[in-house]
């Protein structure tokens, strides 16, 4: 018998040593990180000498360049290097450790209005319901009260945890919509959802703090900020006052000006979560307690490549240790694939397959949560991928 094998996680290694090699429990739980490689970049100016001289003691590849630091070895070995380096550098050290933690950490729950919601087991479906005439997907089709509260019931009888209501389009070159507005598309269908369904978890789409305010009144259960806090500086206090969930997205520049604007990275994923921090260090300043839910903004101020490369990389979002969200439902990055691969151009309606490509691997890398449409079609499509992905690991 000869198996190469490769593990991304000290729980199923654990599992391998002690039940496939019959290794005893203590000493596998001890060992259970040497079978797990671990790459850390770090930006801080570093003592070379101090780093090397850890590195040596403990079997730890090290990279150096101008205050650019890369970490190489399994995780047993990482945080071998941690306890050597930790006499130079105390709470840099544990910063790492703590990373790791983090990166670890699979499930999570959210809890709120008296309501629990458990992820990591099985993917939870945030179903769109865009109460708004030009939204890219669905515009206009249930700006109806009584058609989105219809469509609300028909998300949830085909499996969605949560609903998501958008009064505000945030498609490229859509235009911005004043608060009283937005009041007055999603409040009324907030409030008859939440009579119909007093269990689901209801979101709301938007990034001004007294839209915010209003909904969390009437019952709405999370906040999906496209912006971060980034248009509406104060929505940063409504969410501390209320500790509600609150889904910071990450965005570049804004909707309006996405076809008029250059769109640069040096690196999307780098960016990305280093804009995130900040976005988390300012939120907790404020005091606020709740959970926040990672949303890398698949679209929101990216070119399809950028799209591609953080789905790509989706499991360095998990440094967090917080739920992930993603959103690619019909996207127009998907569009564009398959008209460049396939010599076949879609409306937005027509990229379930290419969505449910889209969201398979974030899923299988760390994703918690999918923003779709397509409710029914996606439940069915994460049976599957559920079962395999958590098969043995609960």
């Amino acid at each position: 018998m000869l198996l190469v094998k490769e593990f991304d996680d000290r729980d199923n290694f654990y599992r391998f040593l002690k039940e496939r090699v019959g290794v005893f429990f203590r000493e596998a739980e001890q060992r259970s990180s040497e079978g797990i490689h671990r790459v850390i970049y770090l930006e801080k100016n570093l003592d070379p000498s101090k780093v090397f001289e850890c590195s040596r003691q403990v079997g730890v590849h090290v990279f150096f360049n101008e205050g650019k630091v890369v970490l190489s070895g399994t995780e047993a070995q990482i945080r071998q290097f941690c306890g050597c380096f930790s006499k130079y550098y105390k709470d840099f050290s544990v910063q790492i450790l703590e990373a790791l933690i983090r990166y670890r950490t699979k499930s999570f729950k959210l809890q709120y209005n008296y309501k629990i919601l458990p992820l990591g087991i099985k993917t939870a479906i945030m179903g769109v319901l865009n109460v708004t005439p030009d939204s890219f997907s669905d515009g206009g089709l249930y700006y109806d009260k009584n058609t989105a509260v219809k469509r609300a019931v028909q998300m949830v009888e085909e499996g969605a945890d949560i609903i998501d209501i958008g009064g505000e389009s945030t498609r490229p070159d859509s235009g911005r919509i004043d608060e009283g507005e937005e009041l007055k598309r999603v409040l009324p269908v907030l409030k008859e959802v939440r009579k119909e369904l007093p269990k689901v978890w209801i979101s709301v789409d938007t990034y001004k703090a007294s839209v915010a305010k209003a909904c969390l009144e009437e019952g709405a259960d999370i906040i999906n900020d496209i912006s971060g806090g980034t248009f509406d500086s104060k929505i940063y206090e409504v969410i501390s006052q209320y500790n509600c969930p609150y889904v910071i997205n990450h965005i570049k520049g804004r909707p309006e000006d996405w076809k008029k604007m250059p769109i640069v990275y040096e690196d999307v994923v780098h960016e990305s979560v280093q804009w995130l921090w900040a976005r988390i260090e300012s939120l907790k300043a404020k005091g606020y307690k709740g959970t926040f839910i990672i949303d890398p903004g698949i679209g929101f101020g990216k070119l399809p490549e950028h799209n591609v490369e953080i789905i790509k990389r989706f499991n360095e979002y998990r440094i967090f240790g917080a739920p992930l969200m993603i959103g690619v439902s019909r996207k127009s990055f998907i569009g564009l694939i398959l008209e460049g691969l396939l010599k076949k151009k879609t409306e937005p309606r027509e990229r379930l397959y290419g969505s449910l490509g889209a969201l398979a691997l974030a899923v299988v890398k760390g994703a918690h949560i999918v923003r779709v449409h397509d409710v029914a079609q996606t439940r069915e499509f994460l049976a599957l991928l559920d079962t395999v992905r958590t098969y043995g690991d609960f």
